[in-house]
């Protein structure tokens, strides 16, 4: 049998391994393939950035673990800009099936750069009632969190000495799996005009582009590819800290390799296959007429 038809007849099984493999091999040992940064999502890095050491920003990490693929490696990169840099976060989510991936990122990312619970960073946890809680939020802190994560009450927690309600954030980020933007905007972010960033899902991306181009949210990072470029611009600007603490390459930098190669063996399959199909059908009449 020559090679197109072996191509033509190839057991699909055989395929699939293939496919397995290069998906494997990425995530096993990272490739670091070039990323470039989007204009929207190096605008939420560099807005992050420019916040003296000391500053503190709300992050309010609204998803589960559907869409943790696309959204738990932003929160990641997030928390490791803000402790490389000493900015001081406050992590809350409004998801019921949020808490257990959030206060896993949180205690790793703390571990790694050695932050202390209550002075470096807060995490409160999930509360229902979205809108409310936004609210709340607008009106303080302390009266709408009792006690935090761990059950400790915020009265007693050093950050809140410090902020007290929305408006005190220098910065707010918001990891967004669903239909949390728009209230945010309305109930917190108008009002009191902190700088807002946007993490989404890549399917619910185009209707946020308006906000960015309205200069409503500061910057927009879609599904795993923006929160590739923002693991991208983090250890560009923060190598010798994210070394140092011992922080691997992103999983959203993986993801990306994955995809990629894939990606590069899907289309290079299509050529070589389309190729031994005319190559044969150009045989057929040959055949024929011997």
């Amino acid at each position: 049998m020559n090679w197109t038809k072996a191509i033509l007849n190839l057991d699909r099984r055989i395929i699939f391994s293939i496919v397995a493999l290069v998906v494997a091999w990425p995530l096993i040992s990272p490739l670091a393939l070039p990323v470039v940064a989007t204009p929207e999502v190096e605008a939420i890095f560099q807005g992050m950035d420019a916040l003296p050491a000391g500053s503190h920003v709300l992050i309010s990490a609204d998803f589960d673990p559907a869409s943790k693929p696309e959204l738990q490696p932003m929160l990641d990169a997030v928390l490791q800009h803000c402790f490389a840099k000493g900015i001081k976060p406050t992590i809350m989510t409004l998801w019921p099936g949020g808490p257990a991936l959030i206060q896993g990122s949180v205690e790793r990312a703390a571990k790694q750069f050695n932050k202390v619970n209550g002075t470096d960073f807060v995490f409160l946890g999930y509360k229902p009632g979205n809108a409310a809680v936004m609210r709340g939020m607008v009106g303080g802190v302390q009266n709408t969190y009792a006690n935090d994560h761990y059950n400790t009450p915020t009265s007693g927690i050093p950050i809140f000495q410090e902020v007290r309600k929305f408006a005190d954030y220098d910065y707010f980020i918001e990891i967004a799996a669903g239909a949390t933007v728009e209230p945010w905007l309305a109930y917190a972010v108008e009002p009191t005009k902190v700088p807002m960033g946007v993490s989404c899902t890549a399917v619910s991306a185009a209707q946020y582009y308006a906000f960015v181009q309205g200069k409503q949210i500061v910057g927009l990072a879609a599904g795993m590819k923006g929160s590739a470029e923002y693991e991208f611009l983090v250890r560009g600007s923060y190598s010798d800290a994210l070394t140092s603490a011992g922080v691997p390459a992103g999983a959203a930098t993986k993801g990306m390799d994955a995809q990629s190669l894939v990606h590069i063996f899907i289309v290079l399959s299509i050529i070589v296959a389309n190729l031994a199909y005319f190559i044969e059908r150009k045989r057929g009449p040959q055949r024929r007429s011997a």
